[in-house]
């Protein structure tokens, strides 16, 4: 049994079912900071309250697993969720066992790792789960980027992005 995947516009089909999407913004930063002082500054600048969640957002990849940290904002308020996430962390190289080997010691190989690699140049990843003409968007990106250590924020084109299933934050 076969079943045909086609992706346009938010609408996946599969053996003539169709599946919507639920309607995102995603907004690009840049920014020399870690992840958590990059919540800690939104939360302060902005008023609000990004909380890391328990489990990060792991990507498995065939060599290595990366997990980026992940933090949640629920705004009352407009009744949405917030989620920033870094776009780059570091993973170890997945375990390979050898025996009797000179290099058992050895240290584990450390790879820098983008979570979009479509744009590798944003540091963070804000996912707004609400259709932008439901949300005060432009007045969060001027909130954004009036903090000083943020060199740019804007809004991605979510629909650029071939592996969005790592936009999947549960």
């Amino acid at each position: 049994m076969s079943f045909t995947f086609v992706v346009t516009m938010g609408l996946h089909k599969i053996a003539g079912w169709e599946i919507e999407e639920d309607p995102f913004v995603l907004i690009g930063i840049h920014a020399s900071v870690e992840p958590y002082r990059m919540a800690f500054l939104i939360n302060r600048h902005l008023k609000i309250s990004f909380k890391r969640e328990a489990r990060d957002q792991d990507v498995n990849m065939q060599e290595y697993v990366a997990q980026f940290p992940v933090y949640l904002y629920e705004d009352v308020e407009h009744n949405v969720n917030l989620i920033l996430v870094a776009n780059h962390c570091k993973a170890q190289h997945k375990e390979v066992s050898s025996s009797g080997s000179l290099f058992d010691n050895e240290e584990p190989t450390v790879v820098k790792t983008t979570l979009i690699k479509e744009y590798r140049k944003v540091d963070y990843l804000i996912k707004i789960e609400k259709d932008a003409e439901h949300y005060p968007l432009e007045k969060l990106l001027k909130d954004i980027i009036e903090i000083p250590q943020v060199i740019s924020v804007y809004e991605i084109d979510y629909l650029s992005i071939k592996h969005s299933d790592n936009l999947i934050f549960e």
